[in-house]
């Protein structure tokens, strides 16, 4: 049996494990991380001009919040391949 303050510690751990990992865990940091070696100024300005997304929505793409959306993966992959 835990103690009070046992059981409150599991729960903050618990909610702390689940605000880190968030949704995008397919392509956590991946996305991000290669976007940013192609643009390392202004990165998530280049995916909105590029993708047509608001800056706040590449933000959250490059930062790992979100999975990258298909536009977005289309374009790193056109411009890797160039």
């Amino acid at each position: 049996m835990r103690t009070q303050y046992e059981a409150a510690r599991a729960e903050q751990i618990e909610i702390e494990c689940k605000l880190s990992q968030g949704g995008a865990r397919i392509c956590r940091g991946n996305f991000g991380r290669a976007w940013k070696g192609i643009f390392p100024q202004k990165a998530a300005e280049e995916l909105a001009y590029l993708t047509g997304c608001s800056v706040r929505t590449a933000s959250y793409q490059l930062s790992g919040e979100h999975a990258p959306s298909g536009k977005s993966l289309a374009v790193l992959v056109n411009l890797c391949a160039a």
